[in-house]
Parts: C-alpha cells; structure tokens; sequence
C-alpha cells in the first residue's frame, strides 16, 4: 500500500471515528455529569468501586485473543469464519468462569452485599460482550469503522437513556449497572444486520476447540498488554476502597474520568491507523516511519496546552460541571491532567507495537508499568490518598512513554524531534500568564484567551512545518467536499 493510499485510508478511517468519537463523548459526558449529581460522591464511588473491580479481572473473560484475532483477519479476511465462532465460544466459557470468580472475589474482599451485587451484575456483561467483540472485531479488521462507529453510538445512546429514564425514577446504582445489560441488546443486533448486509461472515456456526490453545497462545501478549493497561486504570481506584471513604474514590474518579474525556480528539485516529499500517508494514516500512513522526508532533501539539489549560481552570471547571460537593476533585484534576500527553503517546506507542510486530516487547514494558503502579500506590495512598493515587498514575505513565520512545527507535527510522517539542512546550507556557490573570473573569473567556495566545506563539515560534500545512489543507478540503457532496445530495432529493 502506497504512502498516499494508506494517508487517505487513515485520514477516512480516523475522521469516521473522530466524528463518532465526539459525538459518543458528548454523549458519555452529559450522562456522566448526570449520574455525578444524581448519585453525589459516595454513590458515585461505590459506583466507581464496581466498574474498576470487575475490570480488575476483565482479563479473564478476554485474555487476548480477539485483537490477535482482529490483526489476523485484516491480513487474510479467508480466516473470517475459522476465527470468529471460535472467539465466541472460547468467550463464552470463559465468562461463565470469570462471572463465578468475580462475585467470589468481591465477597472476600470484604465489601458490603450492596457493592458484591452490583459487581455481580456488572459482570455479566462478559456474556454479552462474547457476541458484541467479536462482531465489532470483524468490522474493524474489514476496516469498517463507519459501521462501528455507528455501534458505538447506538449502545451509549441506549444506556445513556435508559439510564437518564432510571435516575429520574430514582432507582439505585444496581438499578443503572443492570440497565447497562439491557443497553447492550440493540448495540449486538445492529452488528449482527450490519455483518450480515456486508456478507462479512458466514453465519453456519464452526466451533473448533483443539485450535483453542493456539488462540490463547497467540492471544498472550495481548493479554499482558490489557492485563497491565487494565491494571494501571484500575489498581488505583480499588486500592482507595481500601484505605479512603467512598467520598475520596468518587472525588478521584471524577477528576480522573473528566481528564480521560479530553483523549476524544485522538482515540479515532489511533484506532484507524493499526489495520492500515499492519499492512504497510509489510510492504512499505517507510510509510510506517512516517505516520509515527507526524503522529508523534500532533500528539505534542494538542495534548500539552490542555494540560497547561487543564490546570489553570480546574477549580471552576469541576465545580460547574458536579457542583460544590466535588470542589476537593480540583486538585486531583491539576495533578492527572498531565497524564494527557503522557497517555496519548503510550497508547499510540501501544498499537505501533502491534503494526510493527514487537507486542511482546510492549507486554513486557505494560508488565513493568503495572507493578510500579501497584507497588507505588501501596505505598503513597494509604498515607496520602487521592493527591498520591493521581501522582502516581502520572508517573508511571511517564515511565511507559520512556520505554515505548526507546523500543520504537530501533524499531523504526526515526528523524530528530527535540527542538519541535521545545517549541511547542514554549507555546504551551505561554497560554499560562494571559489565563492566570484572567481568572476573574468566566471560565469560557479564560479557555477562548488560552487558546488565541496559543495559537499566536505557534506561529510566532514557526512550529507548523510545510508539511502540517499541506494535511491541513488537505483535511479542509476533504471536510468541504464532504459537505458539498452531502448538501447537493440534500438538494437533489
């Protein structure tokens, strides 16, 4: 695949997940700011106690082997059918035990009947999840991202009704885990029509178990991978269920989840570039090389004047959007945003590896990260709380960006960075004064101010090169010509 084709394939790819990005975090957002309210912070941390449990143990019900699988179809779609009924029914099994080891777990834990049944309930969505992964696994390996961009939507927009509907009836937390459930069921049957048009797969069920082993086999550095990720996101909140008042764990999950939100602008392209490049990889190294350079300055150029912004506005941004309750959120919130550049270029790190054939080399440096963060977090939360909880994930996510940077300079032809990212840090800072002393003013002026002068030192410090300006043209015109095509379609109709 030329450099061209694969730029144009991404830039499509990237641009259908951006749009269904934003609109799912819009989505996910509102209903979040929601469920913050309605619950207040203890709910809200019992409610965060469930989900970081269960994916405390996700790799149980997923030990790999669908994104082996995802990588395996988009180089040969022949093996559509021999991988999908068999990840189903390996998926099955393996929730079922997951399920039972889950509610156990939890109960030895030590946490109270109300908190064991909601992890008992979130749990069952491994069952689901056999059926859903699968499908969506298929479409991405078809690069079908339109279609499962579209599922994604539907199944946020079904729970984020649902849920608006059973927080106004005043139902509890179970009450929204087990909505969660019946959120699911369109989102599978959409994927199902939507396979089943596209004649993706043959539906005649082949369940092969003796080739069970060698998807578990293949399965296994993925597995490290989300075991460490799942790890690293989640170590924190349980370890503070330990130590803390459920108040604490809500406040952290929200400032937590808040600067998570902010990755919406770069989850579609990160997604978009692993069927692609997997490909390329193959035949053009060069056009890999290429994608991480820019990659790479585009992360640097978005991500640090949200931290820098993040910081100066944390106080009246958590308050606005959760109230005063969550005022102690703030300080969380200035800490872990500085995870956003450090996450966005891990997790980008991340799926090179899996273009480039080096995920072992990726588990064993996730493998390394999550023992420090589990290590670390023993150690400060206890007697520091929420503040060491955010310092650490922070940390050790800068520990993961150092690895991958290492790793993937032997891996690939990479040309010398350093002074673009000064320049752009230069560009950062500079947001920082204008902002600080318009701090009496709302919150939107102080953002609007933040963003002009950033804007202005780039300019200034010369960071867009001929080439940033030559994707920028070119992503404007094809966002104008998408829009001439859909206003003359709307015109001829």
């Amino acid at each position: 695949m030329s450099s061209k084709s694969a730029g144009r394939t991404i830039l499509k790819n990237a641009a259908y997940i951006t749009v269904g990005s934003v609109a799912l975090k819009m989505i996910n957002f509102l209903f979040r700011i929601l469920v913050v309210r309605s619950f207040g912070d203890e709910t809200f941390g019992q409610y965060s106690i469930v989900i970081a449990f269960v994916g405390l143990f996700q790799i149980l019900a997923e030990p790999g082997i669908t994104q082996y699988a995802m990588r395996e179809i988009a180089r040969d779609r022949g093996k559509a059918r021999f991988y999908f009924w068999n990840l189903v029914a390996l998926r099955l099994l393996l929730a079922a035990v997951g399920i039972v080891v889950i509610t156990l777990a939890a109960i030895l834990a030590g946490y109270s009947s109300y908190i064991v049944w909601g992890i008992a309930l979130y749990a069952l969505t491994f069952l689901l999840s056999a059926f859903e992964a699968p499908l969506e696994m298929l479409l991405i390996a078809n690069e079908r991202f339109d279609a499962t961009t579209l599922l994604n939507i539907v199944g946020q927009l079904s729970f984020a009704v649902l849920g608006t509907i059973v927080l106004f009836a005043g139902y509890g937390m179970n009450v929204l885990v087990a909505t969660g459930l019946v959120a699911m069921l369109p989102q599978i049957a959409s994927a199902v029509q939507i396979v089943r048009r596209n004649r993706l797969l043959d539906f005649r069920p082949a369940v092969a178990p003796h080739i069970w082993p060698q998807l578990i086999r293949g399965g296994l550095p993925f597995a490290m991978i989300s075991l460490s990720l799942i790890i690293a996101q989640s170590i924190d909140t349980v370890i503070l269920s330990w130590f803390w008042p459920d108040e604490a764990v809500g406040w952290y999950n929200a400032a937590y989840r808040l600067a998570i939100s902010l990755l919406f602008l770069f989850d579609g392209f990160r997604t978009a570039i692993v069927p692609t490049l997997s490909r390329s990889f193959v035949t053009d190294q060069a056009v890999v090389n290429r994608w991480y350079y820019r990659s790479v300055r585009a992360i640097a150029l978005v991500a640090l004047p949200m931290a820098v912004g993040g910081t100066l506005v944390a106080r009246p941004l958590l308050t606005m959007l959760y109230g005063q309750e969550f005022e102690p959120a703030a300080l969380i919130f200035q800490v872990i945003v500085w995870d956003v550049p450090l996450i966005m270029y891990a997790s980008f790190c991340g799926n090179m590896t899996t273009i480039v054939n080096a995920e072992r080399s990726a588990a064993r440096i996730y493998a390394i990260n999550a023992v420090a963060n589990v290590v670390l977090n023993m150690i400060f939360i206890p007697r520091y709380g929420v503040v060491a909880a955010a310092a650490v994930t922070v940390v050790t996510d800068l520990l993961a960006a150092v690895q991958f940077q290492f790793l993937l300079s032997r891996r690939l032809h990479l040309p010398q960075i350093g002074g673009y990212l000064v320049r752009v840090a230069l560009a950062a800072a500079s947001m920082a004064v204008p902002v600080y002393l318009a701090s009496g003013l709302h919150m939107l002026v102080q953002i609007g101010i933040g963003i002009i002068t950033y804007l202005v030192a780039l300019l200034l410090l010369h960071v867009p090169d001929a080439m940033d300006w030559a994707i920028f043209h070119r992503v404007l015109h094809y966002g104008r010509d998408r829009v001439g095509a859909i206003m003359h379609g709307r015109q001829a109709g």
